[in-house]
């Protein structure tokens, strides 16, 4: 009975941080959509303290010199960190999927197939309640990384790095800005910058 309530106290104390939404973010020239959905929306999945996440973005840039697309699909295992409040780790892994559209670029590049399975390693920390007298706000790193021994057909290497803050302005709504930075190596050493820089969005919650 007892060893049964510490486990729930953990798993409630995992819930409050990972929580399932859909968001959209944009700037001038780039819109992503991204979704997440964690097994607290799947009970038979929620067993331990550790959440199980699975997500979803799919990024299309329309730029005066370049037109590309990328979409991606991962999972991951979401636990806050032992002995730091309000720190959330996730590790997994990220199949990645892209095509460059414009011929402004080497036709060799823009035809050929970009697909990688990174590793992905991502912290959120998300202040104390009420601090400041402030709604929430919690800021998130992630980086992905995939060497050439998870790169597939025409890809080398894949790189991502991202950073972003979220103020959750009326309850389930976050507003968010943040900095992305997308880099794929293809094979004969052709190097493409994918996407970097700024943008802002909105992410709906449950």
């Amino acid at each position: 009975m007892l060893r049964r309530s510490i486990l729930l106290s953990m798993m409630s104390a995992s819930i409050l941080f990972a929580e399932t939404g859909v968001g959209v973010n944009i700037n001038e020239d780039d819109l992503e959509i991204e979704a997440v959905l964690d097994s607290r929306n799947l009970a038979a999945f929620q067993n331990t303290s550790t959440i199980l996440q699975a997500d979803v973005n799919f990024l299309n840039i329309e730029g005066d010199n370049q037109k590309a697309k990328l979409l991606g699909a991962g999972v991951g295992a979401t636990n806050t960190l032992e002995g730091v409040r309000g720190v959330e780790l996730t590790f997994g892994a990220k199949m990645i999927y892209s095509s460059i559209d414009t011929d402004d670029y080497d036709s060799a590049l823009y035809d050929s197939t970009f697909v990688a399975l990174p590793l992905m390693a991502k912290v959120r920390y998300t202040f104390p309640p009420l601090m400041f007298h402030i709604p929430p706000i919690s800021l998130e790193g992630k980086v992905l990384y995939a060497p050439g021994a998870l790169a597939f057909g025409d890809a080398e290497t894949y790189s991502e790095f991202r950073f972003a803050a979220d103020i959750e302005m009326i309850p389930n709504v976050r507003v968010y800005a943040g900095y992305r930075n997308i880099h794929t190596e293809y094979v004969e050493g052709k190097d493409f910058t994918f996407n970097t820089g700024f943008y802002g969005g909105l992410k709906y919650i449950y």
